[in-house]
């Protein structure tokens, strides 16, 4: 097998780029041609290892193979004549391997289980890409939703954005203990002016995080409270308990600095 695909790749170059380009309209068979004879290189390396997808040379043409997706894009990767860009490359191989009256079952197998494992390869590997960037996208949302910085030496301040349920809340204490347990942090100023709706279930999430806060032996303080939020708070007969809240963070502060506790 080895030999023949060799004698194919050293010899029959030419016919392998005409074959694949005849799929392409005029205006991108130019392209496809690079694209093909620089396929060529790397298969030839795949075929000396006997097309074990697991060697280094099959890593290699796999890397290729994703730097053409970045150039084509996925959708006409993936939807390349309805199967798939790699699925395809093996077929002027094939033609040229009939034409020689190599066209043996053998071969044929090995040629059709190496692409169809390094189609799959691609897949997943895309899968798992895609799933991290989705992952690192969400959490640099909640990073955003609920930053945490330290403003003044033993004072931080939590920004919450959004909408505030229960999943959430969990979240961000985790965060806040995390913070409170690897730093000497006596006060944690919790800013909800950008809160959508204030409800009584966001009431209790905060309560829920103000006793966390307590529990770790810091001081909780609830800035932000607009016109609209005390207006709600008091329209819904919602208590705070013994939340200490302020219009603003830098009320907040001075009570904060002045020793006010």
């Amino acid at each position: 097998m080895k030999e023949i695909l060799k004698e194919i790749i050293e010899k029959e170059a030419d016919d392998l780029i005409r074959y694949w380009v005849e799929e392409f309209p005029e205006e991108e068979r130019d392209e496809e041609a690079r694209y093909y004879e620089d396929f060529l290189s790397f298969f030839e390396e795949c075929v000396e290892k006997d097309l074990d997808i697991h060697a280094p040379e099959s890593e290699a043409l796999k890397t290729f193979l994703e730097k053409i997706i970045e150039i084509l894009g996925e959708d006409r990767f993936f939807n390349f004549k309805n199967s798939v860009y790699t699925c395809y490359l093996k077929f002027p191989i094939m033609k040229k391997l009939e034409e020689k009256n190599a066209f043996e079952y053998g071969i044929i197998k090995k040629l059709t289980v190496f692409f169809e494992a390094l189609t799959s390869r691609i897949i997943i590997d895309l899968l798992k890409k895609n799933e991290q960037v989705t992952m690192s996208a969400m959490n640099e949302l909640e990073e955003r939703e609920a930053p945490i910085a330290e403003i003044w030496d033993g004072v931080l301040m939590l920004s919450i954005v959004g909408t505030l349920d229960s999943n959430r809340v969990l979240k961000i204490i985790d965060k806040i203990l995390e913070k409170l347990d690897k730093r000497e942090i006596e006060h944690v100023v919790v800013d909800i002016g950008a809160i959508h709706d204030m409800n009584s279930e966001v009431a209790r999430q905060i309560i829920k995080l103000n006793n966390a806060i307590h529990f770790m032996g810091s001081n909780a303080y609830l800035t932000g409270i607009t016109p609209a939020i005390a207006k709600s708070l008091t329209h819904l007969d919602i208590k705070l308990g013994d939340i200490k809240t302020f219009s603003t963070t830098k009320k907040a502060m001075e009570h904060i600095l002045h020793g006010e506790i």
